[in-house]
Formats: C-alpha cells, sequence, structure tokens
C-alpha cells in the first residue's frame, strides 16, 4: 500500500507535474487509472494541500494498491555497465558496446574478468537488452580461412542460429559458424543505394550474403565464399529473400572463380591486399571496385593501386573504428586503365 492522491483524469497530467516539481510524485510506483480517476503516487502521507490552492481541482489522499515500477529493468544494459564495472570499462576489460544479431547478443568481456563474474553479467544482459534470447561472450578474436571467433555462452538459450533484418531485408546468420557484423549496416545501405539495374555486381568474400542481398536492384550478383557454412546459409537467405533469379552462389576460393562485373566488392578489410589482383581481373573496364582496408590512413590503399591500375577515386570514408589506432576504411575506385605501370 502507498498514499496517493485521487483526482479526475482529466486533470491528471496537471496534478503529476506539481508533484514533481515540489518533489512529492514517488517514481517507485506507477500511475493507476480507475473509473475516470486517476491515482497518483505520493512520496509522503504529510501531503501539503496548500500547493493545490491555486487549482480548482477536488482530491482526496488515502492508501492504495498500486504496482511497484522494477527500476532494474528501466536501466539499460549500457548504464548497468558504466554503473557497476567503470573500472573496468575504463580498462578495457569490459566493452559497454556490444553487437546485437537477431535475438543473440554478443558481449565483449575479457578473460581476466572471473567467470563467475562473466555469467553474471550476461545474466543482466539476458534482462535489460530487449528482444534477446541468448548471451554469448567473444572468446577469440576473428580467425582461419572461414573467419569465425569462438564463443562463450552466458545466459538464455543455447542456439546460435538467429534471423537478423536490415535495409529492408532478412538474413539467417549463424553466429559460430560465419563472419558477420552489425555495425557495417549502414555501408551496406550506402552500396545499395549506389547498385544501379545494369550492374554486374561480383561479391568476392560474401559471407551468409549481406552486401549480395543489399545488392538486390542490380542485374545479376555473382557471391563467392571459401567457407561452406556462409554458402549454406546464403542460398537460405536467396530464398527468404526471393532472390533465386539474381544471384548466384559459389562455393570456392574467388581466385579459382572465373566471373566479370561492372562492380565488385571486396569487403575482406584486413587481407583484400592480397586479392587487387584477382579483383582487377574481374571488373570490367570504368567498374567499380569497393576495396575494404584496416589502416591508420587511406594511403595505403590508394599507394597499392597506384601501382597496379589508373583510376579515379570516387569516395573514401571510414567506416568502423577497428582498434586504438587503426580503422576499417573503404575506397571506392573507378578503374580507368586496368594495365600495370611501369616502374621505370
Amino acid at each position: 500500500m502507498v498514499f496517493c492522491i485521487k483526482i479526475n483524469a482529466k486533470n491528471g497530467e496537471i496534478i503529476r507535474k506539481i508533484l514533481l516539481d515540489n518533489n512529492l510524485l514517488n517514481k517507485s510506483y506507477k500511475l493507476k487509472k480507475e473509473d475516470g480517476f486517476l491515482y497518483i503516487p505520493l512520496t509522503t502521507a504529510e501531503f501539503n494541500k496548500s500547493i493545490l490552492k491555486n487549482q480548482d481541482i477536488s482530491f482526496e489522499i488515502f492508501e492504495n494498491a498500486l504496482e511497484k515500477i522494477d527500476l532494474e529493468k528501466k536501466m539499460s544494459f549500457k548504464e548497468y555497465l558504466l554503473n557497476n564495472f567503470k573500472n573496468e570499462v575504463e580498462n578495457d576489460l569490459i566493452a559497454h558496446a556490444y553487437d546485437i544479431i537477431g535475438d543473440i547478443v554478443i558481449l565483449q568481456i575479457s578473460n581476466d574478468i572471473d567467470p563467475k563474474l562473466r555469467i553474471e553479467i550476461g545474466e543482466t544482459a539476458l534482462r535489460l537488452i530487449p528482444s534477446v534470447k541468448t548471451v554469448f561472450r567473444r572468446e577469440s578474436d576473428v580467425k582461419g580461412n572461414f573467419r569465425v571467433r569462438d564463443l562463450e555462452h552466458l545466459s538464455g538459450e543455447k542456439k546460435t542460429l538467429t534471423k537478423y533484418k536490415e535495409n529492408g531485408y532478412k538474413l539467417f546468420v549463424d553466429v559460430s559458424k560465419v563472419y558477420f557484423s552489425p555495425r557495417l549496416g549502414w555501408e551496406r545501405k550506402r552500396i545499395m543505394e549506389l547498385v544501379t539495374p545494369d550492374d554486374i555486381v561480383v561479391d568476392m568474400f560474401c559471407g551468409v550474403g549481406p552486401y549480395s542481398i543489399a545488392c538486390k536492384s542490380a542485374e545479376k550478383i555473382y557471391s563467392i565464399d571459401i567457407n561452406p557454412d556462409g554458402i549454406a546459409l546464403l542460398k537460405e537467405n536467396i530464398k527468404l529473400n526471393n532472390l533465386e533469379n539474381k544471384i548466384i552462389p559459389i562455393l570456392d576460393d574467388v581466385r579459382n572463380v572465373n566471373v566479370k562485373g561492372s562492380r565488385v566488392i571486396m569487403n575482406l578489410p584486413k587481407y583484400a591486399h592480397e586479392f587487387v589482383d584477382k579483383a582487377l581481373e574481374i571488373v570490367a573496364d570504368d567498374g567499380i571496385i569497393h576495396y575494404y582496408m584496416v589502416g591508420g590512413d587511406f594511403d595505403e590503399g590508394i599507394e597499392l593501386f597506384s601501382e597496379k591500375c589508373e583510376f579515379e577515386v570516387i569516395e573514401k570514408r571510414i567506416v568502423k573504428s577497428y582498434s586504438p589506432r587503426e580503422y576499417v576504411f573503404v575506397i571506392d575506385f573507378k578503374i580507368l586503365n586496368k594495365k600495370v605501370k611501369n616502374k621505370n
């Protein structure tokens, strides 16, 4: 039971603001509306009626059973981390940023944090992050030819497959079998808006197909990846988005594939420099290569292409941070002449 003020509901907002301004509104309880009346919780039974002397409003003060607000539920997970683990966040042992992929969330917590505490943080994430059913922790960086990372299950359902939505399309993603970053959604939207109906797109490292499906307005898309799990999910995503007549999935190392395209996507930032010759072999005259790279600035990528062809830089931008001193960059090259320059 809590002391509350009973008033006609039509006067509720006026009285609520007066109570709030006078520190008399009890924020631990919900307001209750019943039979045309509003019951507003008070912080004290010693209610000074004089604060309403200028309001021609009738009211009553008495105890009533109001629903208590779960204050923890109102707190965001980021607030929870900053409130309870400030030192750990400042020392990069716990990141307050996290990835939500469908109904799965992946946290960044150092191995130095006690396992029991990691589980406690995971259980709190499950409570505080809306629509999440499963919580994992990144246990390793991306590794191997298939670009996957080890994950530690912290809370919720023990599943790795989820359905993710962005930019008007849907994707099946298995977070344990393929690389996928929801943080690239805006970059995929940018590419989607550049693609024309005349484009032949070659997605050199397609994964489950987020870039390929973002390019759905193109005439044709070749989607290539060496990861069989990625291609299997891509095929499901092609069906999911009704693109059977547009996207051609290819399970192979792109260096073994003979295709041509007017727009080439090189979304393999750490290793794309090893595939520039293949991209130049694929791209048509005056075609576009979207080159993704990791570094401190754009110069390394521009110098690399300068050694191999003549080009025009259409756009260059930072995609996201990669480490304290490095970023993922994208440079959009229009290829004017694919002949290798004479260095002498």
